[in-house]
């Protein structure tokens, strides 16, 4: 699974999908950190608000850009379940990693109005993989097979991004205002909610998927 993961993050970098999603979340995190004085904690929280529909993008661009013919080739080679559990992981690969991305920038680049303390640093990555996680598991019910047609996908998955945030269904609103507090020691509390929703929608997007795209392919 491993093997089939790297295998997939592979294709991804050689079919040059990932550029236009990864300049847009790369260029939103260093523009929104670009006008200090960059509070530690409702700047970040802000950042992590962007990383949602950034992510979303990055997600379907990655889960698309296989061809069919691929995918079932990989698919019969490794087995259904494997293949399926492959995509997840690599899925899994890419969030954490735009997650570290957010928190880097600002870390190593001193963005920050002040040098981060360790707990507040612990924060800010539950914060950004809250984002690019629900963000993940949202692109998967619009991933190729399930939705054949990437242009479909892609405005379809934006459809329910717009709608969805004027009725504050996205964790990231919730968990950019508990980030925009002076007093950390709150935070854990106001974003552990977020966090098992979070958990809770990717485990039922997540088996749902992997149903489908052993099924279709």
């Amino acid at each position: 699974m491993m093997r089939a993961a790297r295998y997939l993050l592979a294709e991804h970098s050689r079919s040059r999908s990932f550029v236009a999603p990864l300049l847009l979340l790369g260029g939103g995190v260093v523009v929104l950190y670009a006008q200090p004085p960059n509070p530690v904690l409702s700047t970040a929280g802000t950042v992590a608000a962007f990383l949602f529909p950034a992510q979303c993008w990055l997600a379907l661009a990655f889960l698309d850009s296989q061809s069919a013919p691929d995918r079932h080739i990989l698919a019969a080679t490794v087995g259904g379940w494997r293949f399926a559990c492959s995509r997840l992981l690599a899925l899994a690969v890419l969030a954490g990693a735009s997650s570290l991305f957010a928190l880097l920038v600002p870390l190593l680049g001193g963005l920050f109005k002040r040098t981060p303390h360790d707990n507040e640093v612990a924060l800010i990555l539950a914060a950004n993989l809250i984002a690019t996680i629900a963000a993940s598991a949202l692109a998967i019910p619009f991933s190729a097979p399930i939705v054949k047609g990437r242009a479909l996908a892609v405005l379809a998955l934006t459809t329910v991004i717009v709608l969805s945030i004027p009725l504050r269904l996205p964790p990231m609103i919730p968990t950019a205002r508990a980030l925009n507090t002076t007093h950390a020691s709150r935070v854990p509390g106001r974003i552990a909610t977020d966090f098992l929703i979070v958990l809770a929608f990717t485990l039922v997007s997540a088996t749902i998927g992997a149903w489908q795209w052993r099924r279709r392919e």
